[in-house]
């Protein structure tokens, strides 16, 4: 397994929302966040979001990685990669290249693999460059 929320180095976090705290409103950060807390609004992140377990977000979420230790409820868009560990919770739409799911974690929606598509267009040009056969 990749990451864990709540063994991601406490040196590597940037900002922490923590537990006990409450934000509403749009975040934006171009470094690691850590969420313990409750946030009802969007995060926009350039590097990595960390919910740790007990941390609740109801919203979009962009990052480059979001770790899911807690819950988080909406639309999430990362770049790289999505990990949801033991105590996980996703509901809603993911789109990333990457995604993890512990056999614990729960995930309820659609995921929509980054990529893909570009995959799948080299491999058409590549059939359609290849010469036929007679």
């Amino acid at each position: 397994m990749g990451q864990r929320a709540e063994s991601y180095s406490a040196s590597k976090v940037n900002s922490v929302i923590g537990k006990g705290t409450e934000f509403e409103g749009t975040i934006r950060t171009s470094e690691t966040l850590r969420v313990e807390g409750v946030v009802k609004g969007n995060i926009f992140s350039d590097g990595t979001l960390i919910i740790g377990k007990g941390g609740k977000v109801d919203g979009k979420i962009e990052a480059v990685n979001l770790l899911v230790g807690g819950e988080i409820y909406g639309e999430f868009y990362a770049s790289n990669r999505i990990e949801a560990n033991a105590t996980g919770r996703i509901y809603g739409n993911i789109h990333t290249k990457s995604l993890i799911v512990d056999e614990s974690a729960i995930f309820q929606g659609t995921c929509e693999m980054l990529g893909r598509e570009e995959n799948k267009s080299v491999k058409d040009e590549e059939t359609e460059a290849a010469p036929a056969e007679a």
